[in-house]
């Protein structure tokens, strides 16, 4: 399964449900499931879903998650490059009101990933000062959304 090679078990956080249910209707789209079909030998406990507590109807299962992977943004270093000094100034100062402090360095560090919700609010901050090109971060990856 080509799935199984290219996904990385370490990047599941801790505590994270996984789901052991074969005959769900929905287990090759289920983000819980593929998490459980990954799970290497060296995990001896995991949370799980209990069977029982999956609606007959599966296909309105309350625990699943889309295997459907985000975009997520890293650093903001580049973020201001093109724009006026005055501007710049301004846009960095709405940019950091998004963030407690701590965040903002974690975030700045590569520590933290800007999320889609936070990508989608730093477009609208420039379009606030009439920006329209897309904003530039300092990488992009591809991850499932375990949120």
């Amino acid at each position: 399964m080509q799935e199984k090679q290219s996904f990385d078990y370490t990047k599941v956080p801790h505590g994270y449900v996984h789901c052991f249910i074969d005959s769900c209707p929905r287990a090759d789209e289920c983000l819980r499931r593929l998490t459980a079909r990954n799970t290497p030998a060296t995990v001896e406990t995991v949370r799980c879903v209990n069977p029982a507590a999956v609606p007959a109807d599966k296909t309105r299962c309350p625990y699943y998650r889309t295997t459907q992977k985000i975009t997520l943004a890293w650093g903001v270093k580049h973020l201001l490059d093109d724009l006026p000094y005055n501007t710049a100034l301004s846009v960095n100062h709405d940019v950091r009101r998004l963030w407690a402090h701590t965040s903002y360095q974690r975030m700045a560090r590569y520590e933290r990933p800007i999320t889609p919700d936070l990508q989608k609010q730093i477009v609208r901050i420039l379009a606030r000062h009439g920006i329209t090109a897309p904003p530039q971060y300092d990488y992009t990856t591809e991850e499932y959304d375990f949120t």
